[in-house]
């Protein structure tokens, strides 16, 4: 179809040629969205084949981790938001993701939310993480992370961004335009699971094997706002301020308010 567009936009009548030629970047663009496609799910299944035949003594492969892979990264997120701003979703490729993710959590800066906020996308390394984020940043250094970049989800539907680290220094933004690829990529996963649930509605398919709905923080939330006769966005402040004060994490607070009958107020 892109072809067709591009044969056909030298062609008369003249005032054709605007349209044929947004056709034809709309049907490369949706190109590049399938090669993406396929290319993960491909570096996915070889790590799964990798990981079967051998002694399944390590953990099961993620997809996130196909993601970093395929981006020449460490290890990669994608997290999702709600419309006022709350977590809703989080698949990580390992640890580190994870633990970057969990630290942007607490402290409530970060690339991910930078993106989120409107920014087209975020490349820091170096000392620059320190001075866009003067908490975070440092934090980030200490788990080994030396470069991050981060895009947002294309969608009008979705408020979300891919965040990709490095133990390497120096990272220069030509990884940015690949990264926007894998993440319309994955944004249109994400829409296309929308409608496919499974029978106890989550979001069925390959990157929701693995994601965390952040189901504890939430409920958690919910109890101390009933506690503590206060708004949500006051309860995860408060469940911010309680596990930075302690050096835990926020998912950890959150399982004691609700296993435990931790008060935070």
């Amino acid at each position: 179809m892109a072809a067709k567009y591009e044969t056909q936009a030298t062609q008369r009548p003249e005032s054709m040629r605007p349209f044929r030629q947004r056709m034809a970047e709309l049907h490369r663009r949706i190109e590049g969205r399938h090669l993406a496609c396929a290319r993960l799910h491909r570096l996915h299944a070889l790590r799964l084949q990798r990981w079967y035949i051998s002694d399944q003594a390590t953990l099961r492969p993620v997809f996130m981790a196909a993601v970093a892979q395929h981006l020449g990264m460490d290890c990669a997120a994608v997290t999702l938001f709600g419309q006022t701003g709350e977590e809703l979703l989080v698949a990580a490729s390992d640890g580190i993701a994870r633990a970057a993710h969990d630290l942007e959590l607490l402290i409530g800066e970060g690339p991910a939310r930078d993106v989120v906020g409107g920014r087209e996308f975020v490349a820091a390394d170096g000392a620059d993480m320190t001075m866009r984020w003067p908490q975070y940043g440092p934090a980030l250094t200490e788990l080994g992370v030396q470069s991050v970049v981060a895009v947002p989800l294309p969608s009008a539907r979705l408020l979300g961004a891919l965040c990709v680290f490095t133990s390497r220094a120096g990272l220069r933004t030509e990884i940015t335009p690949a990264a926007e690829t894998v993440a319309d990529a994955l944004a249109n996963t994400l829409l296309l699971a929308s409608h496919g649930t499974a029978d106890d509605g989550a979001p069925q398919g390959t990157l929701f094997d693995d994601a965390d709905y952040l189901a504890v923080v939430h409920q958690a939330v919910g109890m101390v706002a009933v506690q503590c006769g206060c708004d949500l966005d006051t309860a995860l402040a408060l469940l911010r301020a309680r596990a930075f004060a302690g050096g835990s994490a926020v998912s950890e607070i959150a399982r004691r308010v609700l296993e435990d009958g931790y008060q935070l107020c």
